[in-house]
């Protein structure tokens, strides 16, 4: 998946529990790291401190599972 990196998909787990996704069952993902924007940090032009959250990316049909600790 070009669009992501090089990188070839993986299996994970997340507390102990295979990741699966919700969508087509598939259990191998991209993963890629997004920043959580907030209107007031957006509003003064501070979203460089917002916090991020690491996305795991289907690699069959693309859903997008979010997890933030």
């Amino acid at each position: 998946m070009g669009l992501f990196s090089a990188e070839k998909p993986k299996q994970y787990e997340i507390d102990g529990i295979k990741l699966v996704c919700m969508f087509c069952k598939n259990d191998s993902f991209y993963t890629r790291k997004e920043q959580l924007h907030s209107p007031t940090r957006t509003i003064l032009n501070l979203e460089w401190t917002d916090e991020t959250a690491t996305c795991f990316v289907c690699s069959s049909c693309g859903y997008i599972h979010w997890f933030m600790r």
